[in-house]
C-alpha cells in the first residue's frame, strides 16, 4: 500500500488545529475575549450597520418617491384622464405633455416619463419612438397596477430604458398608479425618472453618520465589556496564583505527611518485630524457667510422697498434683501462644496454614480454609505483615473457640484491587458491637496492630448472626 503526502494532510490539519487550541487556551482570559469579541463585534457591527443603512435608504427613497409622486401626479394625472375611455393619448395631449416636461421646473428634476397601459403598452414616453410599443411588464409595473407605489434606484436593465441610461446621473425610478377622477379605478401607471444626485449625496451622508454611530456604540460597548472581562481575568489570575501556591503548599505538606506516615509505619513494623523477639525470649524464659521448675516440683512431690508413705489417692496429695499439672499446662500454653513459627520468606497462604494448624492442634477444633495457594497469596510477603496476619488469625480463631464453641469456623483470604483482605468468620451466637464495642485486650490490640502497618480492621456481628473479623492490608503487603 502506497502512502502519499495527501494522506497526511488531514492529520496535519488536525494537529495544527489542536496546536492552535492549546495556544489559545494558554492565553489570558481577556486576550481570548479580545480575539473572539473583535470578530463578534465586527460581524455584529456589519449586520447592524447594514440593517440601519437599509432602513434609512428605504425610508428616504420612499419619502422622496411619495413627495415626487404627489408632485408629478398634479401635472400628469389631469392630462391622462382621457385614458379612462381611450386606449391611447391624443396627439394634442402628447404634444402638451412633452412641452410641459421640457420646461422648468419639471425639466430640472425629471429626466423622462413613461405612461403605461395594461399589457405593457406605452401610451406616452419622453422618447417619442417608444410610444405605441409593447414591452414585457416588470415586477414593479405589475405591483403598480395593483395599486402600490414603488420607488428604487434603477439598474436600467430594461430595453425601454436606454435613453435614461445615457443620462449619466443617478436616477430614482418611481412607478405611480394614475386613478380616474370619476371612478377611482387605475387607468394607467406613470413611470418617471428623477435626477437623484442630491438624494444619493444625502443617502451617503446618512449612511456615513449611521455607520459612525454604530461603530462608536459598538466600540464603546466592546471596550466596556473588555474592561469588565479584563478586571475579572485579573481577579481570576490572582486567585489562580493563590490557589496554585496553596496547592503547592498542600502538596509539600502532603509529601511530608506521607514521609512521616511511611516512617511511622516503618517504626511500627520494627516495633512489632521487636515485640515478637521479646515475646519469643519471654516464651523461652518461661519454658526454661517456671515450666522446668514446675515439672521438677511434680517429680519431687512423687518422691516425697513415697518416702512419707502417702498413697497416690490421698485427697490432699491429689489436689496438690492437680494444681501443679494445671500450672504447668498454663505455662506451656502461654509459651505456645507467645512463640511464633519461623515466618521469614513465607507467603500469606503458608502463614494462614501455620496459624490454622496451630489452632487445630491446641484446640482440637476443625477450621475451613477458603483461600487459594497461588497468585499473590503464594508470593513471599514482608515479615511484619506476616506477623500481623498470623496474630490476626490466631486471635480470631481463639475468640471463636471461646465464645462460639462447636460453631462452624472458616478463614478466607483474597487479593482484590491491589489489597489483601483476610477474614475469620463463625456462625456462632454473635454479639451487638454497638453495646460491647471493640473491647478486650485481644481485639483492641489487633486493631492497633493492623492500623500500625497501614491496614484497616473491622468487626461485623449481630445477635444470632455470627461474627466476622476482617483485616485489609495495603498493596505493600504483596511486595
Amino acid at each position: 500500500m502506497t502512502t502519499t503526502q495527501a494522506d497526511f494532510a488531514p492529520a496535519r490539519g488536525k494537529g495544527a488545529l489542536a496546536a492552535l487550541r492549546r495556544r489559545l487556551a494558554g492565553l489570558p482570559l481577556h486576550h481570548r475575549f479580545a480575539m473572539a469579541g473583535s470578530v463578534v463585534t465586527l460581524v455584529g457591527m456589519a449586520v447592524i450597520g447594514s440593517i440601519v443603512s437599509g432602513s434609512i435608504k428605504a425610508g428616504v427613497v420612499r419619502n422622496s418617491a411619495i413627495s415626487s409622486a404627489v408632485y408629478m401626479e398634479s401635472f400628469i394625472a389631469p392630462m391622462s384622464q382621457e385614458l379612462a375611455s381611450a386606449e391611447s393619448l391624443s396627439p394634442q395631449t402628447i404634444e402638451r405633455m412633452t412641452a410641459l416636461l421640457t420646461q422648468p421646473p419639471l425639466s430640472d428634476r425629471v429626466i423622462s416619463v413613461k405612461i403605461w397601459r395594461p399589457g405593457g403598452l406605452l401610451a406616452f414616453s419622453s422618447d417619442a419612438d417608444l410610444i405605441g410599443q409593447r414591452f414585457p411588464p416588470s415586477e414593479e409595473l405589475i405591483e403598480a397596477w395593483n395599486g402600490q407605489l414603488n420607488a428604487s434606484f434603477d439598474e436600467l436593465e430594461e430595453a425601454e430604458s436606454q435613453r435614461e441610461l445615457q443620462s449619466g446621473v443617478p436616477l430614482l425610478e418611481v412607478y405611480n398608479p394614475i386613478h380616474s377622477i370619476v371612478t377611482g379605478q387605475i387607468i394607467a401607471v406613470a413611470e418617471f425618472y428623477l435626477d437623484a444626485s442630491e438624494l444619493e449625496h444625502d443617502l451617503r451622508t446618512a449612511h456615513a453618520r449611521a455607520w459612525a454611530v454604530v461603530a462608536l456604540v459598538t466600540g464603546m460597548t466592546f471596550l466596556a465589556l473588555f474592561g469588565i472581562v479584563r478586571a475579572g481575568s485579573r481577579t481570576i489570575a490572582d486567585q489562580t496564583r493563590r490557589l496554585t501556591l496553596q496547592l503547592e503548599e498542600l502538596a509539600r505538606i502532603s509529601t511530608q505527611n506521607e514521609a512521616l506516615r511511611t516512617r511511622v509505619q516503618g517504626a511500627s513494623q520494627r516495633v512489632s518485630a521487636t515485640n515478637e523477639r521479646y515475646m519469643r525470649r519471654v516464651s523461652a524464659e518461661l519454658h526454661d524457667g517456671p515450666a522446668q521448675a514446675l515439672a521438677l516440683a511434680s517429680l519431687r512431690l512423687d518422691a516425697l510422697m513415697r518416702r512419707a508413705g502417702v498413697t497416690s489417692d490421698d485427697p490432699e496429695a491429689r489436689q496438690l498434683r492437680d494444681c501443679l499439672d494445671e500450672a504447668l499446662r498454663d505455662v506451656r500454653d502461654l509459651c505456645s501462644g507467645l512463640t511464633l513459627p519461623e515466618l521469614d520468606g513465607r507467603s500469606v497462604a503458608e502463614t494462614l496454614d501455620l496459624a490454622v494448624r496451630a489452632h487445630e492442634r491446641r484446640s482440637g477444633a476443625q477450621v475451613e480454609r477458603l483461600f487459594e495457594r497461588k497468585g499473590p497469596l503464594a508470593a513471599p510477603t514482608p515479615h511484619p505483615f506476616l506477623i500481623c496476619i498470623y496474630r490476626f488469625v490466631q486471635e480470631g480463631l481463639m475468640n471463636a473457640f471461646r465464645h462460639a464453641p462447636g460453631a462452624r469456623v472458616e478463614v478466607t483470604a483474597e487479593s482484590a484491587a491491589g489489597q489483601m483482605v483476610i477474614r475469620v468468620r463463625d456462625d456462632g451466637p454473635g454479639f451487638d458491637p454497638a453495646l460491647r464495642g471493640i473491647s478486650g485486650l485481644g481485639l483492641s490490640g489487633l486493631h492497633e496492630r493492623v492500623e500500625s502497618i497501614g491496614g484497616s480492621f473491622a468487626v461485623e456481628s449481630g445477635p444470632q448472626g455470627g461474627t466476622q473479623l476482617t483485616m485489609t492490608l495495603p498493596a505493600e503487603a504483596q511486595a
